[in-house]
């Protein structure tokens, strides 16, 4: 019961080959949960709802383990059940012959080659089958990186001591909050040390100099987040500050290598900026300076502890500046990069990485400050945060298994009635009521761009014409409404297209940097968040007249009309649901429910409003009707639905959903002498 390729052999436990088996007995077809638990689990309910789940589970993790990609193997389809994606091959033929045809056959878009060549089936009587299985042969190039950890969940935020010795991360297992880890990476046997004391979410661990303490995020049930320094020997824990910030996975935390620092994030305005906490004087001093709608997030100290290596992002764009410690001295390095998300600076070399996505694939680049080059190091399948041991000459960092993507779902039990699904990353979902089709950001095509989803297929609506943003889509016909950024201009312009016409074109009476438009309910206009003078605001742009008039201040990001011309509307950095009356006289918070990270996760339709509630354990779509209790739609496990603007209405019995999938991910290694 094993599955090799050359020489990695996983074994597999007994249920989870007999779940195996019926997929492959029924390849490209879907092999539904209740088949699968009376033929794997002899109908026991109970335990094989568990078993099917923790089956998959296993399985992508095995394949993920001989260096291929789950996703091109295995499909989810969401409360329905699973499917192999592709045929097995009967092995009657020498191996060689096997491998060289398979590897013809199977050659994936990405250009890495594989076949499953050693499969025998001789006897097939319904569902009765007898399986020999030898060990399944994979072909593929030369996988370079070692995995490190491989737990249940999700294995994050790499940080090395000083002495190369020990690796603390953060670890999130399901229905759990984020805890710290301390793993021993020269005794292998030694069992994982749980740092973390409390029941809070605790993130962005990064060591002292002299490796006796950590610091990091303790984030409580209020969603308030507190810096804190823990010593490792005593236990004693410090909370340094308070209203830090952080997003996803992303490292907002890093102590300077002389001991006197540290760095990290706090939101300010309508921003995310650097602060840092000088540990001899117990000051806290503003670093970077965005401007509004730019976030600090990411940072990383020079050798000297005299630079700050900062990511500066807004929407999927990034950049990389060097803020000096003793001066005011900002220098730009990296421009014009997309989803930036991990960020170390090797002090041995004095070279910088990161990542990002190039191409629709995630990368890790080097920079070299001697030559001013930026060079490919490394690539993976959804490259996570980075940590860099000196003292082995590695780079770690985490690989996820996800594919995002769309659903459409019954209202009344989240039952799944439409699905888009494919290798690249669908999501935000928005819903043409004119043509029952589905708007959707993806990088299918290599660069994010804007799809379609029709009867006929997918078909792309922009072409590579800059970064795009959120897009809206009209209630009444097929025009929709998008947020882009034209390579070498510094904001986001309002662009305006349909299904059936040509490009977006730019709407060129709107000045400022315009994000998250949506419609009104009558579809004549559009509402648009601006930022003119430094604060956000929302306006409205009116089709017909092609004018634009101030709604509301605040902060506002997103709003959606109600049916009386109220808006209900989300501020930058603030957690809840506003509304704001038609004539201006009432300006009120309606739910503090959608978290901030959330903020375009609502809609109003039927005379109620549905947003997104979240807890450790369920997402929930809620409904709420003036005067009356909330009413939860339905539920899903928790972060299985993504963030920011995740829901979308569609027809009266339906809701548009982008979702996380698979929500796991192991710390791997990689030499930093390699030479990609």
């Amino acid at each position: 019961m094993t599955i090799s390729k050359g020489e990695l052999v996983e074994t597999l436990p007994a249920k989870v080959f007999e779940f195996l088996k019926l997929l492959l007995l029924h390849a490209g077809e879907t092999v539904t949960k209740e088949i699968a638990i009376e033929q794997v689990w002899q109908g026991n309910v109970e335990v094989g709802k568990r078993g099917t789940g923790n089956a998959i589970w296993q399985l992508r993790k095995t394949i993920s383990s001989l260096g291929e990609e789950p996703e091109h193997y295995f499909k989810t389809i969401t409360k329905i059940g699973y499917q192999l994606l592709f045929t097995p091959i009967v092995l009657n033929e020498p191996r060689e012959t096997i491998i060289n045809t398979a590897a013809k056959q199977y050659s994936l878009p990405i250009g890495k080659v594989f076949a499953l060549v050693s499969i025998v089936i001789f006897g097939l009587i319904g569902y009765a089958v007898n399986v020999i299985y030898n060990p399944v042969v994979l072909v593929k190039e030369h996988f370079h990186a070692n995995r490190i950890t491989n737990f249940e969940g999700v294995e994050e935020q790499a940080a090395i001591s000083p002495d190369g010795h020990f690796m603390a991360f953060q670890w999130r297992r399901e229905r759990k909050k984020a805890q710290i880890y301390i793993k021993d990476l020269v005794d292998l046997q030694a069992p994982l040390r749980q740092v973390s004391m409390s029941d809070d979410k605790e993130t962005s661990p990064t060591w002292s100099p002299d490796g006796q303490s950590l610091a990091y995020y303790r984030f409580g049930a209020n969603g308030r987040c507190e810096l804190h320094v823990r010593e490792l020997i005593t236990n004693q824990d410090r909370l340094i500050d308070t209203g830090c910030t952080s997003r996803g996975y992303l490292q907002s935390l890093d102590w300077s290598p002389d001991g006197k620092w540290l760095a990290y994030a706090k939101a300010v305005g309508d921003s995310i900026a650097v602060f840092t906490y000088h540990f001899d004087s117990f000051e806290i001093n503003q670093l970077s300076w965005p401007a509004a709608g730019e976030e600090d997030l990411l940072m990383s100290w020079s050798a000297n502890s005299e630079e700050l290596a900062i990511v500066r992002s807004a929407e999927m764009e990034a950049s990389i500046i060097i803020r000096s410690n003793v001066t005011d001295e900002v220098v730009k390095l990296v421009s014009d990069e997309t989803m930036v998300i991990g960020l170390e600076w090797e002090h041995k070399n004095g070279n910088l990485y990161f990542n990002a996505l190039r191409d629709g694939a995630f990368v890790i680049e080097k920079y070299n400050f001697a030559t001013q080059s930026i060079t490919s190091f490394h690539q993976d399948d959804t490259i996570s945060s980075l940590g860099i041991n000196e003292k082995s000459n590695m780079l770690y960092y985490s690989r996820h298994l996800s594919q995002e993507h769309i659903t459409v779902r019954s209202f009344t039990d989240g039952r799944v009635k439409q699905q888009l699904a494919s290798s690249s990353r669908d999501m935000f979902g928005q819903f043409l009521a004119a043509s029952n089709e589905v708007l959707f950001l993806s990088n299918r095509s290599g660069s994010w761009e804007l799809w379609v989803n029709q009867e006929t297929g997918s078909k792309r609506l922009t072409q590579l014409q800059g970064v795009v943003g959120v897009p809206a889509s009209s209630p009444v016909n097929d025009q929709y409404a998008i947020p882009i950024k034209v390579k070498g201009e510094h904001q986001f312009g309002l662009y305006l297209g349909s299904v059936s016409g040509g490009l977006p074109t730019k709407v060129n009476t709107i000045a400022g940097d315009v994000r998250n438009p949506s419609f009104s309910a009558d579809g004549s206009k559009v509402f648009y968040s601006l930022n003119q003078d430094g604060h956000w605001g929302l306006y409205a742009y009116h089709l017909s007249s092609q004018e634009s008039e101030f709604v509301v201040g605040n902060g506002a990001k997103y709003g959606v009309e109600d049916d009386h011309g109220g808006l209900y509307y989300s501020r930058d950095h603030q957690a809840g649901i506003f509304y704001l009356s038609s004539d201006g006289s009432s300006d009120r918070l309606v739910t503090a429910k959608l978290s901030r990270s959330d903020w375009g996760s609502f809609f109003y339709q039927n005379g109620a409003l549905y947003f997104l509630s979240r807890s450790d354990a369920l997402d929930q779509v809620v409904e709420l009707k003036e005067g009356e209790l909330q009413r939860v739609l339905f539920s899903l496990p928790a972060r299985s639905i993504r963030g920011q603007r995740a829901l979308a209405k569609a027809n009266n019995d339906s809701i548009v959903v982008s979702m996380l999938g698979i929500n796991d991910a192991d710390i791997y290694s990689v030499s930093l002498a390699n030479n990609y």
